[in-house]
């Protein structure tokens, strides 16, 4: 999977969480887009899902959520473990 498609996937699972007028790039910082602890813990699970992985707790962190990048290195290291 390269990084294009990677963080596509992932501001995919952002839109499904979030109302349908917000937009969403690589850029976006998500606490300026309306997360919230409720839609946070969506998210995790949804990038759990649509990834096939399970973060550890000490991973789910908002510092690690913050951007669409950031979640892309995150996931990244996921996959690079479960191969």
């Amino acid at each position: 999977m390269n990084d294009t498609s990677l963080q596509s996937k992932i501001i995919a699972c952002i839109q499904d969480i979030l109302p349908s007028h917000v937009t969403v790039d690589e850029q976006s910082e998500l606490l300026k887009l309306g997360i919230n602890s409720l839609t946070f813990i969506r998210l995790v699970a949804s990038i759990e899902d649509s990834f096939e992985i399970e973060f550890a707790d000490e991973s789910i962190l908002l510092e690690n959520f913050s951007s669409v990048a950031k979640i892309s290195d995150l996931v990244w290291d996921y996959l690079q473990k479960t191969v």
